[in-house]
């Protein structure tokens, strides 16, 4: 590993991986950091990110002077000590990592929408200030605040739950139905419109770019659930855009790439 990297990603798991696979495509040397080994793959380094020697290792890496560092971490379990040990604790590691000398690197970290307290309703774009009300909120956020701190250009982007065909066909399944409130917001995005837009922030930050600070990645479908399952179910053919509950918003979708499926109704009539 002794080229310099243009790009490093903490956390190459399935998204960072289609990250990862997009930018090389276009030529850039990309670094991917995950805990599981990928034997004969010179591009991939194997390090539990929640271990100091760890970052001990990434802080001998050759970054290029334009190199952009994207961070996709996942929690383990869905408990808040996994959630603070993984949030809190690698973006407060990596906050440290960011500030090293000669380490004025872009920083893009992925985040999700919940922040926003259940409570908070309406339109939520990258303008509501967060108000969590659940332990899983307050970490979240708190890893937020952390990048905030790194001086080197930041892009923080807030994901709405993230799906494929497959897992919108799972909606059909009765039992899962059952534990959803028909009348809740599903606020949504395809996985591979999340790796074109985290593809567009990474190139913003390599061409020096002007980047978002903050923004949501979600799609223009925000609907209730009724109207999901009546799509499924073939008793309608148009999901009408949800107007109360819970909204996610972006204020920025004119400086990214189109959606490849801009709502459900898109990925459902895919072949």
């Amino acid at each position: 590993m002794s080229n310099p990297w243009d790009i490093l990603i903490l956390g190459c798991g399935q998204l960072g991986g289609n990250l990862k696979t997009v930018l090389e495509v276009e030529k850039f040397d990309v670094l991917g950091v995950r805990r599981t080994k990928i034997p004969n793959d010179p591009t991939m380094m194997s390090l539990d990110l929640e271990a100091v020697d760890s970052w001990d290792q990434l802080a001998q890496l050759p970054l290029a002077p334009h190199a952009v560092i994207v961070a996709i971490v996942t929690p383990d379990a869905r408990t808040e000590e996994a959630y603070r040990s993984r949030y809190a604790g690698v973006s407060e590691r990596l906050r440290q990592f960011a500030s090293l000398p000669g380490r004025q690197h872009p920083v893009i970290w992925v985040s999700s929408t919940a922040v926003f307290g259940q409570h908070q309703l309406g339109f939520l774009d990258e303008s509501v200030p967060a108000d969590p009300d659940h332990w899983r909120g307050h970490c979240v956020r708190e890893a937020e605040c952390n990048i905030e701190q790194i001086k080197a250009p930041i892009t923080v982007i807030r994901f709405t739950g993230l799906y494929t065909a497959k897992s919108m066909v799972r909606l059909s399944d009765p039992e899962l139905r059952k534990q959803l409130n028909p009348e809740t917001v599903s606020n949504r995005m395809h996985r591979e419109d999340a790796v074109s837009w985290l593809g567009a922030l990474t190139r913003f930050h390599l061409k020096g770019e002007k980047a978002p600070q903050l923004i949501h990645g979600v799609d223009e479908g925000s609907a209730h659930y009724r109207q999901i399952f009546d799509l499924l179910d073939g008793v309608t053919t148009q999901i009408q855009p949800a107007m109360t509950g819970r909204i996610v918003e972006s204020r920025y979708r004119d400086r990214m790439p189109a959606l490849r499926y801009p709502t459900c109704e898109a990925v459902i009539s895919s072949p």
